[in-house]
């Protein structure tokens, strides 16, 4: 699921990584309202073909939980070849319960669902500003 909004003012796309479909139309249709310029995947292994192509990606918003390859396998390649993308990651258990699993430079943000919209365009916001 590609969606563009042509009056975005944020440069770039944000990829939306998550395995449930229902979250994921959900937080796209959220961040489309708000100017975004969204990429939705379903896998990690997706997350990593559209980071490939002639996209421009200016954050990842990527849930910890998956089938397959797991958030945190998603990160480790993330900071591997795209060491200055940011990542806000988010999931159901609290930041101190998945802490392990974010000590990564990349990684700029943490939401715990469910999370308002507000925060989260927030978060992003701040995520993007930060972009080399």
């Amino acid at each position: 699921m590609s969606e563009k909004n042509t009056n975005a003012n944020q440069s770039g796309h944000v990829l939306i990584v998550d395995d449930h479909a229902l979250v994921r139309k959900m937080v796209a249709s959220s961040l489309i309202r708000e100017g975004f310029n969204i990429v939705a995947v379903s896998s990690g292994t997706e997350a990593i073909e559209t980071l490939q192509q002639p996209h421009t990606i200016a954050c990842v918003l990527l849930d910890l939980s998956m089938p397959g390859m797991s958030g945190e396998e998603v990160i480790m390649q993330l900071a591997e070849q795209w060491p200055t993308l940011p990542i806000i990651v988010y999931s159901a258990h609290d930041e101190s319960t998945v802490s392990h699993k974010l000590d990564y430079d990349s990684i700029v943000g943490y939401l715990q669902k469910p999370f308002d919209p507000q925060v989260l365009k927030n978060t992003l916001n701040d995520a993007m500003a930060r972009r080399p």
